[in-house]
């Protein structure tokens, strides 16, 4: 254990002020009327944010908000409570709001709400003109409220989110003004004072532009659902779950702190609050088996850092991918999944490797533990009977040609439960306890019953949906009401789970059964939001706003009803039931006040991109840095996330560095002939913007993990990054492994990549951390980075042995593409010239369609060519086709042409991997055997 010498750790109240100071606002009134307007006007902003994403305006025709109407509205809540909670400086009062901060809280959202009000028809009538009726033509009032507003602004992001933020957006408005006087090719023509205020705060250019939208209509309900599950006590919940199942193996608390912080992860957007809720329980835990004071902390600090990358609710930064790139939420979820999980398994194998290393053991668990063995043969026999039932009946079915109808396929997932039922009544009655622990996997079952459930479900609504038609969605809250009850009445068998006082000696883990079966209720509403953005394909908010409303629900019924179940007194309940919703809607706001000012304040930088073309001439001058060399714009892109990702959160750091790198990366790439999709480039600054809360010297989750365990900040946040290095590897990797991201495969061929990361990511841990099975070589630490490449990239080495392309003369392009393999793509450069007239070559590729002839394969692909002077060039790339999408342009030449050939499979690079991997096993295996083996001496030798 550590021996560390007076250590400083933080009280639970100055934890809540630290978590208050950066998320929510350090100030607390001590005037009572002051307090409720505060929380007042947080309820108000809860009630709006539910009322504009429900469907009730459309359905009543009352209370209609377009985007752009609810923006400023938000706003304006975000930064009249920003002057109300955050005080000015350090020295200011914590307990009053002095009276100039009533004024720049009163003008700061009357600046916000004038978009709102100036833009009505009640001011054109008395007016005789609105807002709309002069675009890029302000006049007088409009340009000293769109100054006042950027100013406003900018103090409430100085107090809210820090300086680092406010000073990048005033460098970029400079920018704006200066343009014409700056050196080289940064200058530009600069732009009138009217313009640069209208572009900024009057349009939706700038502050008001697509990542308020996304803080306006999908980010506040998703961080108010978690305030109210966390309210309800799901936070809690989590913690003891993660504990019951993982604190009895060895580093178990540390392990039991990367699953709980990954649950957590569900309810809290902040990296802070998750390091401060989980780690006030996991931190002394982990430091009672063995984990020094700064391991601990990094431990939990990475694993509440990852809680952002975690589908099906990611940071902030998803939803503001979705308005981006383009594409459905869904889409950014199914991409983003693979690297979250296998980021998390590499996370527990961390901390399993540094107990190895320090022989540490579990807590002591309650009940009877399951050996390894056993666990792992009753796992692969509970599976096997699961889908011998499910296969039998499936076949018997067919038999009889029943599946054809989805009633029928419904009825034969009730008959696999019944079979399934009936055979663990028998077992529990004809077998012994011992025989069953052998046999019998929980876990599997868990796992195998969900499977076949959520089949069921699939088929049950579609036969509810023909049945009740219109009626649906009102017969599907009844049955959820329904199923609710039921599950309470269950929970309510066990008892509740108590915050333990994480400073007492541990006696003994919760048993995980009563534990996981207390609060299964908490996981309806969760299931409900996955159940809509992934199998209904709801929009992000109204799934919100769904999964919210069960989540009210829940929080005003719980409590009378776990009292009726169990026979005890209801009085009060109901009531205590409407002080947690309302507890519950003003913290989710306050949560909401620096997420509202970070969106609004990147803004200004987006806006000022826009204005001056900054961005084509950053891609110029990162080009010239990496010499076009896309790996090194790959490290200079993550190098810039970090940096600014010191003083500017998660959300603002991936809203600047996407919109100036994101579109320099794909095209160097093109140019480079690595095709990179947007999503990869998009994901990639994702991750580094939030490794930037790991990283030293500014990590403020590394800051706030050693406020609770006592140790030292920097010495948190260095141990926190090196933690981290997988989470800094998966961003390269699938860049050039699109299959990390499921672009493209199948759903066998993502098992199949699933499998092969995982082991990978565990290899390349085992090999980052200089541990095996015991302390590696360092030619052994290279053989295993070596191996953990080799398994996510055989592609690299494959390519190098037998080249997967043979070049073909362009000119015969036609007879090529004719004779190529349908699903198969050529691949060719392309000299052409880029949007300001200079010579550029890039990589395009060409898919094969299945039509009979090469002429109609390539008008099916939208492309025109003809011959000239024995070159090809590009007559027409036809409009809105994929030839236009892939970068294909009028008068382009295509310099070379590429056809696929036979290549063998790069999976064969697996064995020599697997063989170098086991040799290193083996000898490290051997090593281990001699140290027990002269240890089992020296003990026998010292024997009396």
């Amino acid at each position: 254990m550590s021996t560390d010498s007076k250590p400083e750790t933080y009280s639970a109240s100055e934890l809540d002020d630290l978590v208050a100071s950066v998320d929510t606002g350090g100030r607390n009134p001590s005037n009572r009327q002051v307090a409720l307007l505060i929380a007042g006007v947080a309820l108000a902003w809860s009630i709006f944010q539910i009322w504009i994403a429900s469907p009730l305006p459309y359905t009543l025709g009352v209370g209609v908000f377009s985007s752009r109407e609810a923006r400023p509205i938000h706003l304006g809540f975000a930064l009249f409570l920003a002057y109300l909670v955050f005080p000015a400086f350090r020295g200011s009062p914590r307990r009053t709001v002095p009276w100039a901060d009533w004024l720049l809280a009163i003008g700061a959202t009357a600046s916000a709400l004038y978009l709102f009000v100036f833009d009505t028809a009640l001011i054109k009538a008395l007016t005789g003109t609105q807002l709309a009726d002069r675009p890029n033509n302000p006049n007088g009032l409009d340009v000293v409220v769109a100054v006042a507003g950027i100013l406003f602004l900018l103090e409430a992001t100085r107090r809210s989110l820090g300086p680092p933020l406010m000073v990048v957006a005033i460098v970029f408005l400079g920018y704006t003004f200066l343009g014409p006087y700056a050196p080289g090719i940064l200058a530009w023509k600069g732009a009138s004072f009217n313009a640069v205020a209208y572009h900024q705060w009057l349009s939706t250019e700038g502050v008001f532009g697509i990542a308020l939208g996304v803080s306006t209509d999908l980010v506040f309900l998703f961080v108010l659902f978690g305030a109210l599950l966390d309210k309800a006590g799901a936070g809690n919940y989590f913690i003891k779950v993660a504990f019951s199942l993982m604190g009895h193996f060895s580093g178990g608390p540390a392990k039991a702190a990367v699953v709980a912080s990954g649950m957590t992860g569900l309810i809290s957007g902040s990296s802070i609050a998750n390091v401060v809720t989980t780690g006030t329980f996991t931190i002394p835990m982990m430091r009672r088996v063995g984990f020094s004071r700064e391991k601990a902390g990094a431990v939990e600090v990475a694993s509440s850092v990852n809680g952002q990358i975690m589908p099906p609710v990611m940071g902030a930064a998803a939803f503001l991918m979705v308005e981006y790139i383009g594409i459905s939420y869904f889409e950014v979820v199914k991409h983003a999944f693979l690297p979250a999980i296998i980021s998390y398994i590499a996370l527990v194998y961390i901390v399993h490797l540094e107990a190895m290393r320090q022989g540490m053991e579990g807590l002591p668990r309650s009940g009877t533990v399951k050996p390894m063995k056993w666990a792992l043969l009753s796992f692969g026999v509970t599976m096997a009977v699961l889908l011998a039932v499910a296969s039998g009946v499936y076949y018997l079915f067919l038999a009889f040609q029943a599946l054809g109808s989805t009633g029928g396929q419904l009825l034969a997932v009730l008959i696999v439960l019944a079979v399934v039922f009936l055979i663990g009544r028998l077992t529990r009655s004809l077998t012994s306890a011992d025989t069953r622990m052998k046999t019998v996997s929980t876990g599997a079952m868990v796992l195998g019953l969900t499977v076949v459930c959520a089949f069921g479900l699939f088929l049950f609504m579609d036969l509810l949906q023909a049945a009740a038609g219109n009626s649906t969605i009102w017969v599907v809250a009844a049955l959820i009401g329904l199923v609710y009850v039921a599950i309470v009445r269950y929970c309510a068998s066990f008892p509740d789970l108590e915050m333990d006082d994480p400073n007492e000696p541990v006696v003994h883990l919760p048993e995980p059964g009563p534990t996981v079966k207390s609060g299964l209720h908490f996981l309806l509403p969760v299931g409900v939001l996955i159940w809509c953005l992934m199998v209904e394909r709801l929009s992000p908010s109204l799934s919100a706003f769904w999964a919210t409303a069960l989540m009210i629900f829940i929080l005003l019924t719980q409590r009378p009803l776990f009292a009726l179940f169990r026979g005890e007194d209801k009085t009060g309940t109901v009531q205590q039931g409407w002080s947690e919703l309302i507890d519950g809607m003003i913290m989710g706001a306050r949560n909401m006040i620096g997420i509202g000012i970070a969106t609004a304040a990147a803004g200004i930088i987006v806006g000022a991109v826009s204005q001056t073309g900054v961005g084509s001439v950053l891609a110029a001058l990162v080009e010239f840095l990496s010499q076009g060399q896309i790996l090194l714009i790959l490290i200079l892109t993550a190098v810039l996330s970090l940096i600014l990702g010191m003083g500017l959160p998660t959300t603002a750091n991936y809203i600047v560095v996407s919109s100036l790198l994101a579109p320099v990366i794909v095209a160097l790439g093109q140019q480079n002939g690595l095709i990179v999709p947007l999503v990869a480039v998009h994901l990639f600054v994702f991750y580094f913007g939030i490794m930037a809360d790991v990283t030293p010297p500014v990590g403020l989750a590394s800051f706030a993990a050693a406020a609770v365990s006592g140790g030292d900040p920097i010495r948190t946040g260095f141990v926190a990054f090196f933690y981290s290095l997988r989470t800094a590897l998966l961003p390269f990797l699938f860049i050039f492994n699109t299959d990390l991201l499921l672009i493209d495969v199948t759903p066998v061929e993502g098992a199949i990549v699933f499998v092969v990361a995982t082991a990978a990511i565990l290899v390349f841990t085992a090999g980052a951390q200089g541990f095996f099975i015991v302390r590696s070589r360092l030619w052994e630490s290279a053989a295993l980075i070596l191996v953990a490449f080799t398994l996510f990239r055989p592609g690299f080495w494959m390519d190098m042995i037998s080249p997967p392309y043979q070049l073909v003369d362009p000119v015969a392009i036609t007879q090529v593409i004719g004779e190529a393999k349908p699903g198969s793509e050529l691949r060719a450069t392309v000299d052409g010239l880029d949007e300001v007239g200079d010579p550029v070559t890039l990589t395009m590729m060409i898919p094969v369609g299945d039509e009979p002839t090469g002429e109609e394969r390539l008008e099916a692909f939208g492309l025109a060519v003809l011959e000239q002077d024995g070159k090809l060039i590009v007559d027409n790339a036809l409009y809105d086709s994929k030839a236009q999408a892939a970068g294909f342009d009028f008068d382009q030449t295509i310099a070379t042409l590429e056809t696929p050939i036979d290549q063998p499979l790069r999976e064969l690079l697996y064995i020599p991997a697997l063989l170098l991997l086991a040799g290193v096993y083996a000898l490290q295996r051997r090593r281990r055997a001699a140290v027990g083996g002269e240890a089992q001496k020296s003990v026998a030798g010292g024997t009396p």
